[in-house]
């Protein structure tokens, strides 16, 4: 199996007919007893998942009852679960056969084909069953190879909706989580080998290259990669901030910071609502002292953004430097509704409080603080050195 884990017994129940009275039902000249056996022995492994078990015991079944659909449909989960695709496919194609009206033998069939490499053939019955799907569980497995199936016919455009659909049903499903970012993984590297093929010496080759060299945090590389992106193409949105964002992460030596400073300020030449570019000079001048030119950037970062949780919190951090409490509050309570998880706003919201007088707020505050500061003492590591963390002033 490429793609599926393990179904749920609630998948497997429209196949779990008593195997009794549908093999009975069409073997009355039999020995009841040898069919008894065989269908009790094959039920009993499916429900276990004893998978090679319940195969046996259904070949034997699937000779005395050539016509019976319930036989061929188990045999086929039975099958497929030991990853055997070809004969599942054959044994779900039989059952279909005798009795076109099985949805999830039609499902399984599709499943199959995609493991098989029949991709087409899969996405045909798969697409439609993934829009309605019967159950939770089938559901994720349908999606999971009709993503597969997409992409492998370089459908990426609906493999992706695909992924984004199976992200909205299953938000926090570790294999979902993984084949979808997979997916998204695997395109972009045959995009940027299309890329390094078809224009090798482009300043979006220098681009690329400097963003990986930056995750890496080979940061001097990420310079020179983002200089001469700039070289071939000095007007290029984003480039001067990537750049400014390197330098700080690369050195926090004064001939740094004012190298940084001015490719912001380039940054905002080319695109004044730069958000971004607007916080990170306000924080230069904030770790600088220049209070009044931070709340400045600070506040036209707000205006652009409203929802900049790193401005609010920065800009109420400035104020309460300025003496202006009562003007930081509002800012800093809305950074906490903003982000109900980052314990700052709710530190400096008790020294806001405290200072305009409101003993309780203040206390309330810190309890919040204290209680979001246990939870997650280990969970907020910052990068060492980067200069946009927003530390506990005291």
């Amino acid at each position: 199996m490429s793609v599926a884990g393990v179904f749920a017994l609630s998948v497997l129940k429209p196949f779990l007919q008593p195997l009794l009275l549908a093999v009975t039902m069409g073997v009355v000249s039999l020995a009841a007893s040898d069919v008894e056996r065989l269908s009790d022995q094959a039920q009993q492994a499916l429900n276990a998942h004893h998978w090679a078990d319940a195969s046996s015991a259904l070949e034997q079944l699937a000779k005395l009852a050539p016509d019976v659909p319930e036989v061929y449909a188990n045999l086929g989960l039975a099958y497929y679960f030991q990853g055997r695709a070809a004969q599942a496919l054959a044994s779900f194609k039989r059952a279909l056969h005798l009795n076109p009206d099985m949805p999830q033998a039609t499902i399984m069939s599709g499943i199959c084909q995609g493991e098989l490499g029949h991709h087409p053939e899969a996405i045909a019955i798969l697409d439609p069953a993934f829009r309605s799907p019967t159950d939770s569980q089938i559901g994720r497995l349908i999606g999971l190879h009709l993503e597969d199936s997409y992409a492998a016919v370089k459908q990426f455009d609906k493999a992706s909706v695909v992924g984004e659909e199976l992200l909205r049903r299953y938000p926090d499903d570790p294999e979902i989580l993984f084949q979808v970012s997979r997916l998204h993984a695997d395109r972009s590297y045959q995009l940027m080998t299309a890329l390094v093929r078809s224009a090798p010496n482009s300043p979006w080759v220098h681009y690329a290259n400097a963003q990986v060299q930056e995750g890496l945090q080979h940061y001097d590389v990420a310079i020179q990669e983002y200089e001469n992106v700039l070289k071939a193409e000095p007007g290029l949105p984003s480039v001067h901030y990537r750049l400014g964002l390197v330098t700080l992460l690369a050195s926090t030596d004064p001939d740094s910071i004012q190298k940084a400073q001015r490719a912001f300020e380039q940054e905002l030449a080319l695109s004044p609502r730069n958000a971004d570019a607007l916080y990170e000079l306000g924080e230069i001048d904030r770790e600088q002292g220049k209070y009044d030119d931070a709340r400045d950037f600070f506040a036209r970062a707000i205006a652009e953004h409203p929802e900049f949780v790193e401005a609010r919190t920065a800009l109420g951090r400035t104020l309460l430097k300025l003496g202006k409490a009562s003007d930081a509050v509002p800012h800093l309570q809305e950074a906490a509704r903003l982000d109900p998880s980052n314990k700052v706003p709710h530190f400096l919201l008790a020294k806001a409080y405290e200072a305009v007088g409101d003993s309780a707020g203040s206390r309330n505050e810190l309890d919040s603080y204290r209680k979001l500061q246990q939870e997650g003492a280990l969970a907020r590591v910052r990068t060492a050195g980067a200069p946009t963390a927003q530390q506990i002033d005291h």
